[in-house]
């Protein structure tokens, strides 16, 4: 299906981007506990591991020279991607492990959070972890995709300017 228009190693890094980000989003929220909080973060840190070692593998591939707005392309390719599956991943996650998610009262609802947070059947539960999926993996999937590519291209003196005026 996405053989002519993306390569199979995206859609690869980017499953493998999501399911590694879902294994502490797993964790937050089997304990639901607003302490715990930054298992969601150790999730986007993962997810930039992943990220950052699609950017190698795809420089090494082009002989460790791949154009900088080709390797930029290709990071926030993965990285919309691997958002997409995760959101989906979290959300297969919310349905299976927060009882009566839609329901008035929930089965699990996100202890000692503050006055202020987002409220309703889950008290925040899954508005932390979708905004999260999404914010928390554009800001360090785009991060790194940016600054990546121009600190990976072997010969930085040598890129073709033909063509770019």
């Amino acid at each position: 299906m996405l053989k002519g228009i993306i390569g199979r190693r995206y859609v690869y890094f980017a499953a493998v981007a999501a399911i590694v980000y879902c294994i502490p989003v797993t964790f937050f929220l089997i304990q639901a506990d607003y302490v715990q909080t930054w298992l969601l973060y150790l999730g986007n840190f993962l997810f930039l591991v992943v990220v950052v070692q699609f950017l190698f593998s795809f420089n090494k591939k082009r002989d460790e020279n791949a154009g900088i707005i080709t390797m930029l392309t290709a990071g926030g390719i993965v990285t919309v991607m691997g958002i997409i599956f995760s959101l989906f991943l979290s959300f297969l996650l919310i349905l299976i492990l927060v009882p009566g998610v839609f329901h008035s009262p929930a089965g699990k609802v996100l202890e000692h959070a503050p006055a202020n947070t987002e409220k309703g059947n889950t008290n925040g539960l899954v508005f932390k972890v979708i905004i999260n999926a999404i914010i928390g993996n554009i800001a360090t999937g785009f991060f790194v995709s940016t600054l990546f590519p121009f600190s990976l291209k072997g010969d930085q003196t040598k890129e073709s300017t033909e063509g770019s005026y």
